[in-house]
């Protein structure tokens, strides 16, 4: 499975400013794309290793074990003259993390893979179990799915990342098991859709998928019917998008060469 993320800095009509990252979930890590320069590089950070103490899922009473990296990722809205985050999180983990693109988006990595510890950061406080992927509206509220109960859920990026500002968007213990996809999309009107894919994956996983049931599901609703009455969108007099993420962030864009072990640091 391969998740991106696509980093486009328009300047009028001029695309040139792009950037690809994408989520490196058995190489723990990522790999970046300049697409101006036609050039890539790694970046590896120990955030972006699994919990040997989260690789256990149950989905729907059945269980299997997983150990996969980095897989959800989800970009901040794009303000002239600011700095993007890139909210991520291993899959065999219950940790958001987030890193200023500024640090990935720096051409020393050719050189040296390793991200300095302190350039990428983890938020106190954890989800209730396992996500899979997630998406960022234009609005900077954050949408993921859990795998207990099988839903999807909302965070304001204006607030703590905190259970208490986990908002239930949907809840359907059958037909949004394993949220393996999400996705803003602007329809035909201009106006923001969340599209969710889920699938039976634990039963791909135990041996028991069966033809007899349905396995995948495509949801798609719009954010302004979804937000209508969820504390998501309510929105701060003092604060905007990414302001915890900008309190806990590195703020030197600047890669400094840092050699580490990162499995010493788990």
């Amino acid at each position: 499975m391969r998740i991106d993320v696509v980093d486009v800095r328009k300047n009028g009509g001029d695309c040139s400013d792009t950037f690809l990252y994408v989520a490196d979930l058995r190489g723990f890590g990522f790999l970046v794309l300049d697409v101006t320069n036609d050039r890539t590089w790694r970046v590896t950070h120990r955030l972006a290793f699994p919990f040997p103490s989260r690789g256990t899922f149950t989905i729907d009473g059945e269980s299997f074990d997983l150990m996969d990296g980095v897989l959800g990722m989800a970009l901040s809205p794009l303000h002239t003259g600011k700095d993007r985050y890139l909210y991520f999180h291993a899959l065999a983990s219950t940790t958001e993390n987030v890193v200023r693109t500024s640090i990935l988006r720096n051409s020393s990595f050719i050189d040296d893979v390793n991200a300095q510890p302190q350039s990428m950061n983890v938020f106190p406080e954890e989800r209730p179990n396992q996500s899979v992927a997630k998406a960022m509206d234009r609005n900077g509220i954050l949408y993921f799915g859990l795998m207990d109960p099988p839903s999807i859920w909302c965070w304001n990026s204006e607030t703590e990342f905190s259970p208490r500002n986990f908002h239930p968007v949907a809840v359907n213990q059958e037909t949004l098991q394993f949220a393996s996809g999400l996705k803003i999309v602007n329809n035909l009107k201009g106006e923001q859709e969340l599209w969710v894919l889920t699938n039976s994956f634990q039963r791909m996983m135990t041996g028991s998928l069966s033809s007899n049931r349905v396995n995948f599901r495509i949801h798609a609703e719009e954010i302004s019917v979804l937000m209508a009455n969820s504390p998501c969108a309510v929105a701060s007099k003092d604060r905007n998008h990414g302001h915890y993420a900008n309190l806990i962030s590195m703020k030197d864009d600047n890669h400094i060469m840092f050699r580490y072990g990162a499995v010493s640091y788990l």
